[in-house]
């Protein structure tokens, strides 16, 4: 809950439905923490929001932060903490009416600290976002928050994003509306823009229906982002919108090309969903991502029969899993069952005593399972 801005109203503010306020909290508590983690070998910082919006919104008659507004709330909490810091953040907003909102939302957090260096851009963030990419050769550790309401930057663009070195990506990708633009011969151009050529019309995934198209639409995108780490969570029709239920309305994809960003953002996805389906929120309470709740004895039985014969360190065996809806305190868990079992074998490196973590060494030598 932010400040409230003295002219602004709770009966002004645009309605915040839950299922876009998931991409918030995401940011609440993704921003911290990737702030200390780069901030300790960089002095500059950047955060890019493509398509910042009003700034502020209304959810359940109360006054909350928008992106932006959170963006610079986690800046100026971590250069307060970190003397000699800086971080840079650019607001790219071109509808005039929401780039006034954003402004004076942002104007209501008072004094900034100085290095604290923001400004909201009148661009679209198609043509933006190419144009700073070409004039700027080398990006500071940057993280670029893509936001669109349809079509997001085409795919050249976010991989130009993404081949900079310490960049990384969190993509609203609109799948209902992309979706129904593809079957569209009036839209289907549009669809063509975003991947930036055509062939994704002959791709057999369209000739299927309902999930199997979805999992192939959703996994030809992530395909054609160049990066290491590409983790898609799907986020469900929620109960504000006309027909709620389990169809899917939107993906949020994280990009990155460093295992600690991948493992820190699904650590982070993790726990923000309900009960109904991996990789999924419904938008009916706040819950997980990761929405069933995983049972330890199935990670147990993948670990046997994929590691069987097999040392690897702590944060690779989670990296090479990281489709799989575990996180690091169910690894933990579960090797240390295993250990007491003799089914694997700990060589602590990182880790004292009984502890499990980073680059301890895991031999799995056993089938035992207790």
């Amino acid at each position: 809950m932010g400040v409230v801005p003295p002219k602004l109203s709770v009966e002004d503010a645009r309605h915040l439905k839950l299922v876009s306020q998931i991409k918030h909290v995401i940011l609440q508590k993704y921003l911290p923490p990737w702030q200390s983690i780069l901030g300790s070998a960089h002095k500059r910082l950047c955060y890019f929001d493509c398509y910042a919006g009003p700034g502020i919104y209304e959810l359940d008659g109360n006054l909350v932060d928008g992106s932006p507004l959170i963006a610079l709330r986690a800046a100026s909490e971590y250069v307060r903490r970190r003397a000699g810091q800086e971080i840079v953040l650019t607001f790219v907003e071109n509808d005039m009416e929401t780039r006034e909102s954003l402004e004076h939302a942002i104007e209501s957090l008072g004094q900034l600290p100085k290095n604290v260096i923001w400004d909201v851009f009148s661009e679209d963030a198609g043509d933006f976002i190419p144009s700073l990419l070409g004039e700027v050769h080398k990006l500071a550790p940057s993280f670029f928050f893509v936001d669109p309401y349809g079509h997001p930057l085409t795919v050249p663009v976010l991989n130009d994003i993404l081949r900079r070195k310490r960049t990384e990506a969190l993509i609203n990708f609109m799948y209902y509306r992309i979706n129904m633009d593809a079957g569209n011969s009036v839209k289907v151009h549009l669809v063509d823009q975003m991947f930036d050529d055509n062939s994704w019309r002959s791709k057999s995934f369209l000739n299927k229906e309902a999930v199997n198209r979805e999992k192939g639409f959703i996994d030809y995108f992530c395909s054609k982002i160049d990066c290491k780490y590409v983790l898609p969570f799907r986020v469900r029709y929620g109960v504000e919108d006309p027909h709620p239920g389990s169809r899917t309305k939107y993906y949020l994809i994280h990009a990155s090309n460093h295992p600690s960003a991948a493992l820190l953002m699904k650590q982070i996805m993790w726990p923000l969903g309900d009960e109904e389906g991996i990789f999924d929120y419904s938008g009916i309470k706040m819950g997980t991502l990761f929405s069933r709740t995983p049972q330890e004895d199935e990670l147990k039985r993948f670990l046997l029969k994929h590691y069987l014969g097999k040392t690897i360190g702590f944060d690779d065996l989670r990296i090479e899993t990281l489709e799989l809806p575990f996180i690091e305190k169910h690894y933990r868990a579960v090797l240390k069952d295993m250990e007491k079992d003799g089914a694997v074998a700990i060589r602590r490196v990182s880790s004292k005593v009984r502890g499990i973590k980073e680059r301890d060494q895991i031999t799995f030598h056993s089938k035992l399972i207790r």
